[in-house]
């Protein structure tokens, strides 16, 4: 991955002390049948805006796309997920407080080869919501078939006490239709952000103009992929606003209650 110049560094630091003096944007949600009106995919205002990398077929076999219907209301929402288990998808929680139901396609690539995808359906109340948090996990009506194209993602184990932060983490977005996009950028020390989040520096891996809610954030360890947050706010490209992801090591608890996932030690 290419870095940028010292002359990024020192907008950088500018950027980040505006965030810390109070100067918020409010969050973008996107939507697969408004996206396009909500933002250009590459804003020529900011240099450091990037619709990231095209993903390639089992590069990110985890990675899910949520296609949710509202009870009472017009329209699918478009979200992301991380395939925990067979039966189980960990994402955010889009329609908070609404009975939903809808459908999951797993097995995504660059959109050449669309024999490696699975579509399948969640009913009405399979849904668990976080009490306090913006996070949902999903239960699949049936198990995935796992493949070369379809796997499960690791989850921190419950000794791991890592912030990850300084590491690099990928993100997966696009959009309902198109390929997906994938960007890279380096996590935030841990006090830029909070005990509950994980934030990443559009500084260093760019602004992404592609993000999607529920989108698992991923790092690499000696072991392999690991699920370390799930995309819970994010922001248009024009300006280098970090994506906000809530931390997976403080939801433990709550998944091995609602979910089929077995935590290592």
């Amino acid at each position: 991955m290419q870095f940028y110049s010292t002359v990024l560094v020192v907008i950088g630091i500018v950027g980040v002390s505006a965030m810390e003096s109070g100067v918020h944007q409010l969050p973008i949600k996107m939507f697969d049948d408004l996206e396009q009106d909500l933002r250009p995919l590459v804003v020529d205002s900011n240099p450091l805006s990037t619709d990231g990398y095209k993903v390639y077929p089992g590069q990110f076999p985890y990675h899910a796309r949520l296609f949710t219907e509202r009870e009472g209301l017009v329209g699918t929402i478009l979200t992301a997920g991380s395939l925990i288990t067979p039966n189980y998808i960990l994402t955010s929680a889009a329609v908070r407080n609404r009975t939903t139901h809808g459908y999951a396609i797993l097995g995504i690539d660059d959109g050449s080869t669309p024999e490696t995808q699975q579509r399948i359906n969640f009913s009405r109340n399979a849904t668990q919501v976080h009490p306090v948090l913006d996070i949902t996990i999903v239960r699949l009506d049936h198990p995935v078939t796992f493949t070369k194209y379809v796997q499960p993602i690791r989850l921190p184990s419950l000794s791991d006490s890592r912030t990850y932060e300084m590491m690099e983490g990928t993100n997966v977005g696009g959009s309902s239709s198109g390929p997906p996009f994938y960007l890279s950028r380096q996590i935030m020390p841990f006090d830029r952000c909070n005990a509950r989040r994980i934030c990443t520096n559009s500084f260093i891996g760019g602004a992404f103009c592609r993000p999607v809610y529920g989108s698992g954030l991923i790092v690499e360890d000696e072991n392999g992929p690991i699920l370390v947050g799930v995309t819970t706010e994010v922001y248009g490209c024009d300006r280098n606003t970090s994506t906000l992801y809530d931390r997976v090591s403080e939801l433990r608890d709550w998944i091995s209650v609602n979910s089929d996932y077995v935590f290592d030690f």
